[in-house]
């Protein structure tokens, strides 16, 4: 703990099973910590007794100058009360941020109620140089009740640096677009996988490591560590085996696998504002309202729309379009239509489709090793539902609005995600930097 010490972007250790301390533009961050024996002493004489397969990396009273402790979910090996209340003891100015849905649970694990702060999906606080934005997960399923999602991720975005805790999760219809606006520096993901066996005892599984690699590539993210291993033997990744399997695979990201008594490094980059290029098969109805749409509420940030057909180059949207948009405070009328081209996924950092069609033409158009992230827009609306944008034209005037209802509402979390996100461009180095 003594040489611990951020330098530029921001520095990790782990814990042990999800638990990383993070220091990150001036503020000390423990996330899941699970440092105790509890689930030992409750499931000793069952058939999984949760012995601890490696030490207690450090005591949780030992954790000093802590600022912020995140829990992503309810599961004790992530909201722990045998680490909660010796943690907040030894750091009487530290503030805890669980789930909405999870208030109860966390006041019974220790928390006051007096430092607690929730968050649910979608949303995003500022700890004082670090924004949080919450991100949904499925540990195995996206469980909801009426105060928020059961499961959460967390984007801590802060000292030039991006980082995201996925929190425990498999992969879902709509988790990657959800992460690609933040440009993910750094991506933190479970990698024990899941199988029948642990499913039918009460054990909800995780990603695998082959889709924890897969869904970091497709964010974009610079760096992954994979975690939530050699603890419990009836729920991990044997480290020599995810070795192996790493040597068989090709990620575009940098890969690790979580080792204790390491510092992590991540180094700051410097990126201009999120580009976002959105796409329907004409470019005279869907495309042009989210570009509109995102143009008003990104102001500096690069925004255009385009076809996949030729139709209608040159041409000015839909004059239905252009009505509906103007009766909504959104204009339309100086947009011209264009086809997409390839230089597009090398200029753009997000290419947007509406529907199945789009999306399969941008992947066919995608060059090999295109910059651009790829996803539907209808994903920004609700999480785990890759929701579909249909196409108005040649419908009456309610399909128009019902559409660009839908947009709004799409492109609103779109652009506080890019906001949240901008916040914490600054200086930083041209070069790619991650060090262990």
């Amino acid at each position: 703990m003594e040489t611990f010490d951020a330098g530029e972007g921001a520095t990790l250790a782990w814990l042990g099973q999800a638990g990383f301390l993070i220091r990150q533009a001036g503020l000390k961050i423990v996330i899941d910590a699970y440092l105790s024996d509890s689930l030992a002493e409750k499931y000793r004489g069952t058939r999984f007794p949760h012995q601890r397969m490696m030490p207690v990396p450090v005591k949780p009273g030992d954790l000093r100058d802590v600022d912020w402790l995140l829990c992503t979910h309810g599961h004790t090996d992530h909201m722990d009360p045998g680490t909660i209340p010796a943690l907040l003891a030894a750091n009487p100015r530290a503030r805890a941020l669980v789930p909405r849905a999870e208030k109860a649970r966390a006041i019974e694990r220790g928390v006051p109620e007096n430092r607690l702060t929730l968050i649910d999906a979608g949303e995003s606080i500022d700890l004082g140089g670090v924004i949080v934005t919450a991100t949904p997960a499925a540990h195995e399923d996206l469980r909801r009740t009426t105060e928020g999602y059961l499961f959460l991720g967390y984007v801590l975005s802060g000292g030039g640096v991006t980082l995201w805790h996925s929190g425990d999760t498999i992969p879902f219809p709509g988790l990657a677009e959800w992460l690609m606006p933040f440009r993910v520096d750094l991506a933190l993901l479970p990698v024990n996988g899941r199988d029948a066996t642990r499913a039918a005892n009460g054990v909800p599984g995780n990603l695998s490591l082959e889709e924890a690699v897969a869904l970091a590539d497709e964010i974009g993210a610079r760096a992954m560590i994979g975690h939530h291993f050699g603890l419990f033997e009836f729920n991990t990744l044997n480290p020599e085996e995810g070795a192996r399997k790493l040597g068989t695979l090709t990620p575009k990201v940098e890969v690790r696998l979580a080792t204790v008594s390491t510092t992590y490094r991540v180094q700051p980059l410097i990126r201009p504002p999120l580009s976002v290029l959105v796409v329907c098969r004409g470019n005279i109805c869907r495309s042009p309202t989210a570009d509109g749409v995102l143009r008003a509420a990104l102001p500096g940030h690069r925004i255009d729309s385009a076809a996949i057909m030729d139709w209608n180059v040159g041409k000015p949207p839909h004059a239905e379009t252009i009505s509906v948009a103007a009766a909504r405070g959104v204009a339309l009328e100086t947009l011209v239509a264009r086809q997409i081209r390839k230089t597009d996924f090398e200029e753009f950092d997000l290419i947007l489709g509406m529907d199945d069609l789009n999306m399969e033409a941008i992947r066919a158009l995608r060059p090999e090793g295109g910059h651009a992230r790829i996803g539907r827009l209808g994903a920004y609306a609700i999480p785990g539902e890759e929701t579909t944008i249909i196409d108005p034209w040649g419908q009456e005037r309610g399909a128009f609005e019902a559409v660009f209802d839908q947009i709004s509402v799409a492109c609103e979390r779109l652009a506080h995600f890019a906001r949240a996100a901008q916040q914490n461009i600054g200086q930083g180095s041209e070069e790619h930097g991650f060090r262990a």
